[in-house]
């Protein structure tokens, strides 16, 4: 194999390549760059978003953030390595920028880096020239498959180093020892950059990249009968990836840690592991140019046609070009790969330790974009070697057996490419009988794509005729790339108020926990993600549950409208819509940003706990899970009061959709009935309601389900004990007659009848008005776009039980906890040995929290008797609890949360995070940075050594 340093100086060293790279980045992205809009959708807005912002305020107050306390009811932070914390590219976006523009200014980044990542791979690996290497970088770079991504930063952020480990890997020769440090310290620095941007699915796919080109390229030295053993290579690719796995510990440590205590632990199951498969009828749609057309970005890996013609013809020149063979392997281990579930090997490795911890198989085709970038290259330096001189039509003054053989090499890249339009249109005919997954259903190609396409192709035939043709077909190539690209999600971005402006039902909650909103009003100045703290008068914030789709229409809408008209298209006003309803409902995980607590979060990677979704199977319909922590997917009413009790869930967030406006019969007013808590009440039983605004009505009307009960009333005057006064299908109507405020009133079911309330207005009928009740021991505190609920009834972070029982397993938990006598208020289930105690009635003890921060909680307890403190944050290994100075034992409590028995008399407990696996792992990682330094040190004395050793010899 040609030595890769000899080709490259066969060449003089040019920049405009790398200046061109940059150059097509900022064209292609100049929305991005040169506007002030951002991205606002997807998991960008509702993962990255919150996120980045809470680690960005932690770097600035140089505070390393150890614990999440506002999502999943508590939950590791730096162990979730999706946030990349110690990915040293991140801190400065962070540090600088607000949120969205430094993920923007991070995605063009990493985009530049990929860009000179494939070039020099291309030039190094392949021996292209500079044209050829320059359009490998542009087809990889601003190809398809990683443009698609800008949703997932960190995917992007990994898959940028891609193309560089190519390059950091040996050649064919066995490499000297200083040649083998270098190699293994760049290798290693490249995967630990990889593991650290925290899409550990690309650093595996990368790691298989690496495996297949040293076995491709070992292959091809074997066929050229250089009969050289792969194994010195792949030992030095192990001792690379030690390298990184030791250098990255500080990360690794605490990310295994969380795995083991994962809803994921020991792996998901082969259906989850298979989902978003690459659907075989995809292909067309998936590898051919679309415009004006959209598809679900896993399974978007688009090349402009002429890229795969050249594509074509580079993989033809496997025998003779370097390098070709293992390009052509990796493009054909991506696209066998990413079939996933339509793939009967994957069936088995499905169960394969490494496979088995990562869902979407499509992403496999990261390998099918750098591959073929790198044919693609190759096929354009045939064509510039030979002038162009291949011919599709017309004759040349060559003998006929070399037109043969043009004509044939000719023959398959266009016939793959009128293949791949042809299996499209097969497509089309299957998919009426074929299932596709919802994500993607099949859309056939416009008349548009298909005039491009056919143009496209006469265009490449053209350029064939013409010597010197190379520059033609590679600018066609840009320039198709950059139209196609338009419709991908980059370019749909929308106002930055998206994320900036607070929404009226954030701003409710952020007022009622003492936050200062004025930090809101720049975009420079917004930090919503303040650090939690509290003092006696100012506790953490109550947990919020939101229920809420988003199936509304927001109510200012036409508001919105008259100020964007003209400013964003349509595509960027749907997305605003889409984030301004996300911020009404405070959707997860947008309470990490605004600084407020929430019972649910969300995640598709190492979170939630295993516990955590454990103990929410007590709220979920029997037989669900939830998989990635959000609740509203799967609930269709308000959980059992108890457990929002227990949640510490003040707060409860729903939408309108499912309220009603009807007429009162005996009034003839429209009012506006509140359906959101409905209430069984029991034969003879009856049910007070919680909150009773000061409204003066004359009356009741009640939405009933069943034969209808009696009413009592009580007014300054006193109580009244109400029949219905008229009855109309569902509705029925209780007239007191004379005009009063109402101080309370309850519901009294029949002695020998159920009555299912489903709700209740107030009516003044002579004034017209009307003021809608809300059921159970909630108040409506916010109607707007959503309603908000405060729950009443809500127990307080910390609390202390007089009663605990005692289970052996977390099964046993979860059996006392479903148990329908349990009750929160009364008595807590402890996990472990120990002696039960029951029956004793509250004895009035205090809890109080005297500080909340993070990683530091201190509660002040006053018990008249020896007491169980439950404080209602997740249990995690590196939790530690004093009392009084005084190490105290952790138990975990009601499946998840934190328990401390204490005595009786006044005390403080003090909760403090500081988990070993980051300690163990900071210091590998230390261990790590020394020897490299220390190897590096010798290599260099060494090498200034022998440089002396030559000047004196000469």
């Amino acid at each position: 194999m040609n030595d890769e340093h000899a080709a490259m100086k066969q060449r003089p060293t040019r920049f405009w390549p790398w200046l061109a790279i940059v150059g097509l980045v900022l064209l292609f992205f100049n929305k991005m760059v040169f506007s002030n809009l951002i991205l606002a959708r997807g998991d960008t807005f509702l993962y990255f978003y919150p996120y980045w912002q809470a680690a960005a305020e932690a770097l600035r107050h140089g505070r390393l953030p150890l614990w999440n306390p506002s999502l999943f009811m508590g939950a590791p932070l730096l162990a979730n390595s999706q946030v990349g914390f110690f990915y040293p590219l991140n801190w400065p976006v962070w540090l600088l920028l607000p949120t969205p523009y430094a993920v923007s200014a991070s995605i063009v980044l990493h985009l530049v880096i990929a860009g000179w990542g494939a070039y020099l791979a291309g030039r190094r690996r392949l021996g292209l020239g500079v044209l050829a290497g320059l359009l490998t970088a542009v087809l990889f770079a601003l190809g398809g498959y990683l443009t698609a991504q800008v949703e997932h930063v960190n995917q992007v952020q990994g898959l940028a180093w891609l193309p560089w480990l190519l390059v950091a890997l040996p050649n064919g020769r066995s490499p000297n020892r200083q040649d083998s440090f270098q190699r293994i310290m760049a290798l290693g620095l490249l995967f630990a950059l990889q593991l650290l941007a925290g899409h550990t699915q690309t650093a595996f796919i990368s790691g298989v990249a690496v495996g297949v080109w040293v076995l491709a390229n070992a292959a091809e030295e074997w066929r050229l009968r250089n009969r050289q053993s792969p194994l010195s290579h792949l030992l030095l690719v192990l001792v690379a990836v030690l390298l990184a796995l030791l250098l990255t510990a500080v990360q690794l440590l605490p990310t295994l840690e969380l795995t083991s205590l994962s809803s994921r632990q020991g792996g998901l199951t082969p259906n989850e592991v298979l989902s978003f498969s690459w659907h075989p009828l995809l292909m067309g749609r998936s590898l051919l140019p679309a415009y004006g057309q959209s598809l679900f970005s896993e399974y978007v890996a688009f090349l402009p046609i002429t890229a795969l013609v050249l594509a074509v013809l580079g993989a033809w020149q496997w025998r003779r070009r370097p390098g070709v063979l293992a390009a052509l392997a990796l493009t054909a281990v991506g696209l066998f790969l990413a079939l996933g579930v339509f793939n009967p090997l994957y069936w088995l490795l499905a169960r394969l330790p490494g496979f088995d911890l990562f869902r979407v198989p499509a992403r496999w085709l990261a390998l099918y974009a750098l591959g073929a970038a790198l044919l693609a290259g190759a096929g354009l330096e045939r064509l510039r070697i030979a002038d162009c001189g291949l011919r599709i039509f017309g004759r040349r003054n060559t003998g006929s057996g070399t037109r043969h053989t043009e004509n044939r090499l000719l023959f398959w890249p266009f016939a793959f490419v009128l293949g791949l339009m042809g299996w499209t249109v097969v497509a089309g005919l299957l998919a009426r009988w074929l299932p596709m997954g919802p994500e993607a259903p099949f859309e056939r190609p416009s008349p548009l794509t298909w005039g491009l396409w056919l143009g496209e192709l006469a265009l490449v035939a053209g350029w064939l005729r013409w010597r010197r043709g190379a520059w033609g077909l590679a600018g066609t190539a840009v320039l198709v790339l950059f139209l196609a690209s338009r419709s991908l999600p980059y370019n749909n971005l929308t106002t930055p108020e998206a994320w900036f402006d607070l929404r009226p039902p954030a701003a409710r909650l952020i007022s009622d926990f003492g936050f200062r909103i004025a930090d809101f009003a720049e975009p420079a100045a917004f930090s919503p993600a303040h650090p939690l703290t509290a003092s006696p008068l100012h506790p953490p914030p109550d947990r919020l549950l939101s229920l809420s789709a988003i199936f509304f229409d927001p109510g200012d809408w036409a508001e919105i409208e008259s100020i964007y008209a003209g400013q964003l298209g349509a595509a960027a006003l749907y997305d605003y819509a889409v984030a301004i309803k996300q911020k009404e409902i405070i959707a997860p995980n947008l309470p990490l940003a605004y600084g407020l607590a929430s019972v649910d979060g969300f995640d598709g990677g190492v979170l939630p706990l295993r516990t955590y979704s454990e103990l929410m199977s007590l709220i979920l319909p029997q037989g669900e899970m939830t998989t990635d922590g959000r609740l509203r997917e799967h609930l269709d009413t308000v959980p059992e009061a108890k457990w929002l009790d227990l949640f510490n869930g003040r707060y409860l967030i729903t939408d309108k959709t499912g309220d009603q406006w009807r007429t009162i019969s005996p009034t003839g007013l429209d009012a506006f009935f509140d359906l959101q808590h409905p209430q069984q009440i029991a034969a003879g039983e009856a049910a007070a309601i919680a909150y009773v605004p000061p409204f003066a009505a004359s009356g009741l009307a009640v939405l009933s389900g069943d034969a209808p009960g009696s009413l009592v009333v009580t007014t300054a005057v006193g109580e009244t004990r109400l029949e219905p006064t008229a009855v109309d299908g569902d509705m029925v109507w209780f007239d007191w007659r004379e005009t009063a405020v109402p101080q309370s009133i309850a519901l009294h079911a029949a002695p020998d009848a159920p009555w299912q309330v489903q709700a209740a207005t107030l009516v003044n009928a002579a004034e017209g008005t009307f003021m809608s009740l809300t059921l159970g021991d909630y108040r409506l505190i916010h109607s707007g776009d959503v309603k908000i609920y405060e729950n009443l009834n809500v127990l307080p972070r910390a609390v202390l039980l007089a009663n605990w029982q005692w289970q052996p397993d977390e099964t046993a938990v979860l059996a006392a906890l479903r148990d329908s006598s349990f009750d929160p208020r009364q008595t807590a289930v402890l996990l472990g040995e120990g002696e039960n105690l029951t029956g004793l009635q509250d004895l009035s003890g205090l809890a109080q929290i005297v500080s909340y921060a993070p990683e530091n909680v201190v509660v002040r307890t006053d018990a008249p008797q020896d007491s169980l403190l439950l404080l209602t944050d997740a249990n995690y290994p590196g939790w530690q609890a004093t009392l009084d100075g005084r190490p105290a034992a952790i138990i975990p409590a009601d499946g998840l949360f934190r328990g401390v028995m204490v005595p009786a008399g006044e005390h403080e407990v003090a909760f403090t995070f500081a988990p070993q696996s980051v300690a163990r792992g900071r210091g590998l990682s230390l261990v790590g940075v020394g020897l490299l330094l220390l190897a590096g040190g010798y290599w260099t004395a060494v090498g200034l050594w022998r440089k002396r050793q030559a000047r004196l010899n000469a």
